[in-house]
């Protein structure tokens, strides 16, 4: 039997381009993320929508473990 996966692979790959994204607005971009991002750039399965549902949940989770902390202070 198969193992089941855990994310489909547009919604992996629209992850990895969220991540590179955001680093490139803290300015901590590698050569290597705008390596993968050009490839990213070029898959139809990675779509804007995906990209933005990825932001929204990286930065959403960052900011409910910020409040988790303060409030365990």
């Amino acid at each position: 039997m198969m193992a089941r996966e855990r994310l489909d692979r547009c919604w992996r790959k629209s992850r990895i381009a969220a991540r590179i994204l955001l680093r490139e607005q803290e300015g901590r971009l590698t050569a290597r993320d705008v390596r993968i991002g050009h490839r990213l750039a070029k898959d139809p399965g990675v779509t804007n929508r995906l990209i933005n549902q990825a932001i929204y949940g990286i930065r959403g989770r960052k900011f409910r473990l910020a409040r988790e902390k303060r409030q365990a202070t």
